[in-house]
């Protein structure tokens, strides 16, 4: 007869301390952060001091959080990448061409069949306005995959979720949480918050899945910057939560069809990653 595996209780006394620490790391990263950027000017005029200040905040965030996994939670921040594998390029242009290419190319559609939703908005010095709006994209995605995706897929081990069941309940919770990081953007007011709402939620569910299909958040974080360029580039709107020098301004977006083009886009960018994704990398 084999061995009789004892079961060791679900709250153990360890458990219940590492359970409380990562609840309570949340708080203690926002309160870093905002103790922080007491320094930081409270207000800017200009498109470009604002991008700036915002990539300063940015990385003042990325550092409490780093501050906080590092030393309070006492965990890897190396591992919350990948699990300590290599970084699989592969997985982050995948998700990044493929987001990319199929935002701008269903918008640029709605262009066509509804010009007057458009209006031709590039200003001067782009280079240098574009160059901005994708440092800040990238810190701010960087962030929000740390911290609504790593976070959140190592909460109970060490390793990310494996069974089905766990791994549903992650996504979700991811879900909630990166859908309750954007609040306070300008666009959940109104009737139109409910389907920015559902656009975040979808977006935070499917992001956590590939992240834990794929055992890394590369591809996720390769669609979370192509989704955010493709705003940030080639077509902001009228409410967006921070104004870029995009070419095209879109008006009337939140929407239906918004939740439906974005549901398209971000559906086929997962499934692609999967498929190209290295076999050593999926479960």
């Amino acid at each position: 007869m084999g061995e009789k595996r004892i079961r060791k209780p679900m709250y153990a006394k360890e458990d219940m301390g590492r359970l409380v620490r990562w609840f309570f790391g949340y708080p203690l990263i926002f309160i870093i952060y905002l103790v922080l950027s007491l320094l930081l000017p409270r207000s800017t005029t200009g498109m470009r001091m604002t991008l700036g200040l915002n990539i300063i905040s940015y990385a003042i965030f990325l550092m409490s959080a780093a501050l906080v996994i590092s030393r309070f939670l006492k965990f890897p921040l190396r591992k919350l990448v990948n699990q300590n594998q290599n970084f699989c390029y592969r997985n982050l242009m995948t998700g990044f061409v493929s987001t990319l290419i199929l935002g701008a190319g269903t918008t640029f559609i709605h262009m066509a069949i509804r010009p007057q939703d458009f209006t031709y908005s590039l200003g001067r010095l782009w280079p240098v306005d574009f160059l901005l709006a994708f440092v800040l994209v990238v810190l701010a995605a960087l962030l929000e995959e740390v911290l609504c995706r790593s976070y959140i897929a190592y909460f109970v081990n060490d390793t990310m979720a494996e069974k089905p069941r766990q791994k549903i309940i992650y996504c979700l919770v991811s879900a909630l949480v990166f859908t309750i990081f954007h609040f306070q953007n300008p666009e959940i007011v109104g009737k139109q918050a409910i389907y920015a709402m559902m656009f975040y939620f979808v977006m935070g569910f499917a992001l956590m899945a590939v992240t834990l299909k794929t055992k890394g958040i590369e591809a996720a974080l390769g669609i979370h910057i192509a989704n955010n360029l493709v705003s940030a580039w080639l077509f902001t709107y009228d409410n967006a939560a921070l104004a870029t020098n995009a070419v095209f301004t879109q008006h009337n977006n939140i929407g239906p069809m918004m939740v439906i083009q974005s549901v398209f886009c971000i559906a086929v960018s997962v499934f692609l990653v999967i498929r190209f994704s290295p076999k050593e990398s999926q479960i």
